[in-house]
């Protein structure tokens, strides 16, 4: 035979609400820590590499006007000396 279920009464309800808050069981998104960690890690691994990204890009720019500096000053060095054959 099983025994039937009895109808839970207010009482019983507001007990077992705060014991609940009472009880050392973990926060359910406790289990999210160690994957958020690793997640900040990464980020924080990204963000170094996108400032490295950033340099690099900075060196680049400044070469690559000096470069074109230098080549449009050798055009016009083309076009005002007259070089004999």
């Amino acid at each position: 035979p099983t025994t039937p279920l009895r109808p839970s009464s207010r009482s019983s309800f507001r007990e077992s609400a705060r014991g609940a808050g009472e009880n050392d069981a973990p926060f359910p998104l406790n289990a999210f820590e160690p994957a958020f960690a690793e997640l900040s890690d990464a980020m924080a691994d990204l963000e170094a590499n996108m400032m490295h990204f950033q340099l690099m890009h900075e060196s680049l720019a400044r070469f690559s006007e000096s470069f074109a500096s230098f080549m449009y000053g050798l055009n016009m060095n083309a076009f005002c000396v007259d070089f004999p054959e």
